[in-house]
C-alpha cells in the first residue's frame, strides 16, 4: 500500500477555463450507465484492468484534523483493492493560491477541500466533477440527509460538484455571568443588545461590552440580511447593498462602536478573535462560531460554562446569519471519476463525517448528526446548531471575493471615521455593479 505523502507547492497563477455547466434544472453529471464522467467523456472506470488507480488527494489542516483526514483516507485504501491514495497537506494561508496554480499548470489533485466562496468560479469554468447523482443513488449514503443550504454553494445549473464536509453558523457568544452583574437578560433585538450592552458597560469593568473586526466579517452581512437588505438582487444581476435596509445595518453596528459599547479588535483591543478577548473579561460579546469553542474549553473553562450563545434580530426583522463550510470535491480532468466519487462518498457519509466533527471543532452538514445526543451537554455547539436553517454562506457568484473586498474595505472606512454609512455602503454598491 502506497505511503500518505505530503504535496509541495507550486508556482503562482490564476485559475483559468471557460464557462460552461450542465443543463438547468438537472443533474447531467452521470453517463447513461450510471458512472461518473470524466472530462474526455470517458467513464474513468478501472475495475477489471488488473491497473492500479492513483486518487491525489488535497486539503488543509493540522494536528487532529490532519490525522482524522488520513485515516478515513488509509481505511478507504486498505478497502479497494487497487486503489492508492497519495495526500498532499498545504498550509490553510497557502491552499487556495495552490490550488488554482495547480488548476491552471493541469496538475491539480483528484479531491480536495473546497471553500464555500470559491465554488462558483470552479463551476462555472467546468473544473469539477458534477457527482450529485452517484451520490443520490448510492447505498447507505442518504443524500437527503445533507443540508440544503450548505448543499446549494457547490450546485450550479442543477448539478452538485462538492459535498459540505461540515460548517460551523455565527452566533452572539455572550458572557452569562456579566449579564447577571448587570441584572439584565439576554437580548433577542437589536434594541435589547443595545440596552444590554450599556448596561454591562455600566455595571461591570469590562473594556468593551462587545468586540467586532475592523472589516466585520462576522457580524455585518447577518445584520444586513436580518434587517431584509442583501448584497446583489435577486437574480444575481446588481448590487442592492446601497439600500436602505443595509445602510440601516451599517449605522446600527457603527453606533456600538462610536458609544464605545464595541470595540474594534486589534485596535481598542489587542486580541484579534473572541477566546482571548472573552476569556480575560476584556470584552462580554462576540460575533463567532464553533472554531472559538474548543478554545474557550481548554483555555478558559470558567468563561466557556458560562458563555451562551444567541441571535438578536431588528424587530419585525428576519432570523438569519452567516455560515462558513467547504466541500469535498474532485476534478473534472480526473482520470478516475468513479473512485473520486467513492472516496467522497467515505469521507461525507455519516460515519466519515463523525469521525471528524465529533471533536467539536465544527458542525456536522447532516441533520441526523446535528440531531445526536452528543450534543446535549455541549450547549454552544447546539445552539449553533439551531442556527443552521437560518445559516447562508456569504457566496455571490465568481465576483464573490471582489464583492466581500469591496464591502469590507467600506465597512472599515465607516468603523474608523472616515466615511458616513450611507456614503460607504453606495459606494461598495456602485463598486461592485462596476465589477460585475
Amino acid at each position: 500500500m502506497k505511503s500518505l505523502g505530503v504535496g509541495t507547492a507550486l508556482g503562482l497563477a490564476g485559475c483559468s477555463g471557460g464557462g460552461g455547466g450542465s443543463s438547468e434544472g438537472a443533474d447531467t453529471d452521470t453517463t447513461a450507465g450510471g458512472e461518473s464522467t470524466a472530462a474526455d467523456g470517458s467513464s474513468g472506470t478501472d475495475s477489471g484492468s488488473g491497473e492500479t488507480t492513483t486518487l491525489n488527494v488535497a486539503s488543509w489542516g493540522e494536528g487532529l484534523e490532519r490525522e482524522i483526514v488520513e485515516e478515513i483516507l488509509t481505511n478507504y485504501e486498505s478497502s479497494k483493492q487497487g486503489v492508492e491514495v497519495d495526500y498532499q497537506n498545504t498550509p490553510n494561508e497557502q491552499y487556495s493560491q495552490n490550488l488554482q496554480t495547480q488548476f491552471a499548470g493541469g496538475e491539480e489533485p483528484d479531491v480536495f477541500y473546497l471553500i464555500a466562496d470559491e465554488a462558483p468560479t470552479f463551476m462555472r469554468n467546468s473544473a469539477l466533477l458534477g457527482i450529485g447523482s452517484d451520490l443520490r443513488d448510492a447505498e447507505e449514503y442518504d443524500f437527503e440527509d445533507l443540508l440544503d443550504n450548505l448543499v446549494e454553494p457547490f450546485t450550479y445549473e442543477g448539478t452538485v460538484y462538492g459535498v459540505p464536509k461540515d460548517f460551523t453558523p455565527v452566533g452572539l457568544f455572550y458572557n452569562s455571568d456579566h449579564l447577571d452583574a448587570a441584572g439584565v437578560s439576554a437580548p433577542t433585538t437589536w434594541s435589547e443588545l443595545r440596552s444590554v450592552l450599556e448596561a454591562i458597560a455600566e455595571s461591570t469593568d469590562v473594556d468593551y461590552p462587545m468586540a467586532v473586526g475592523s472589516q466585520p466579517r462576522n457580524t455585518l452581512l447577518a445584520l444586513v440580511w436580518q434587517n431584509g437588505g442583501d448584497v446583489l438582487s435577486e437574480d444575481g444581476s446588481e448590487a442592492v447593498i446601497g439600500s436602505p435596509e443595509a445602510v440601516e445595518a451599517m449605522e446600527f453596528l457603527d453606533g456600538l462602536v462610536e458609544d464605545d459599547l464595541a470595540g474594534i479588535y486589534g485596535n481598542d483591543i489587542d486580541a484579534t478573535w473572541a477566546p482571548p478577548a472573552m476569556g480575560p473579561g476584556t470584552i462580554s460579546m462576540s460575533m463567532t462560531g464553533a472554531w472559538s469553542v474548543s478554545t474557550l474549553e481548554q483555555d478558559y473553562a470558567d468563561v466557556y460554562e458560562a458563555t451562551e450563545v444567541g441571535l438578536p434580530i431588528p424587530e419585525g426583522g428576519e432570523e438569519a446569519t452567516i455560515s462558513f463550510t467547504t466541500a469535498w470535491a474532485a476534478s473534472a480532468n480526473t482520470d478516475a471519476p468513479d473512485a473520486s466519487v467513492e472516496l467522497i462518498q467515505s469521507l461525507t457519509n455519516a460515519e466519515g463525517m463523525w469521525e471528524w466533527v465529533s471533536t467539536g471543532t465544527a458542525l456536522p452538514a447532516r441533520q441526523s448528526l446535528l440531531e445526536r445526543d452528543f450534543y446535549d451537554d455541549r450547549p454552544l455547539l447546539s445552539g449553533l446548531g439551531d442556527l443552521a436553517e437560518v445559516a447562508h454562506p456569504m457566496v455571490f457568484g465568481p465576483q464573490t471575493s471582489t464583492i466581500l473586498d469591496i464591502i469590507m474595505n467600506e465597512a472599515e472606512a465607516v468603523l474608523t471615521g472616515s466615511k458616513s454609512p450611507e456614503t460607504a455602503m453606495t459606494n461598495a454598491e456602485r463598486q461592485i455593479n462596476s465589477e460585475l
